[in-house]
């Protein structure tokens, strides 16, 4: 099977049931055998939502267990556990978007954003990405002081 990674971004919208289509540039990550159906959904950094496959998900809850040992703290582990929600994609790519978490990432909907992030996809709305990331031309100047070394030139 081919590497499991997200890139690029697409925006879908919220239906009167509450349901979003995973864009299908993101159900077809790692190639026919690699289509997922089942997905974590947790509030992610800053205003968005973290989309995990379910089988990457242990790792991200290993994690969690990790940082809540290390600082003795049950109640993190177990509100992070409590926040996150396993979802269903049906046959059209679809699942629900819990109430709670689109309240918790301040998303207003109709429209969503996903951002493909390497081991995740990230949910956002799309008024509140823009502001997250807008940087005034700093990003291009960044990617530009890095280009060879990213691209190999």
């Amino acid at each position: 099977m081919a590497d499991n990674f997200y890139y690029g971004s697409a925006e879908n919208k919220l239906n009167s049931k509450g349901q979003v289509a995973i864009p299908a540039r993101f159900r077809l990550a790692g190639g026919e055998e690699g289509r997922d159906k089942s997905y974590v959904l947790v509030p992610g950094e800053g205003n968005c939502l973290y989309l995990y496959a379910h089988r990457q998900f242990a790792r991200i809850k290993d994690n969690a267990r990790k940082v809540a040992e290390e600082n003795d703290d049950i109640v993190f582990y177990r509100r992070f556990m409590a926040e996150a929600h396993a979802v269903e994609v049906d046959t059209q790519g679809r699942f629900v978007v819990p109430q709670a978490l689109l309240r918790a990432a301040g998303i207003k909907g109709p429209a969503l954003l996903f951002i493909g992030m390497d081991d995740r996809v990230e949910i956002w709305d799309p008024g509140a990405y823009e502001g997250a990331v807008g940087d005034g031309g700093n990003y291009k100047k960044v990617r530009d002081i890095h280009a060879r070394r990213i691209f190999g030139i």
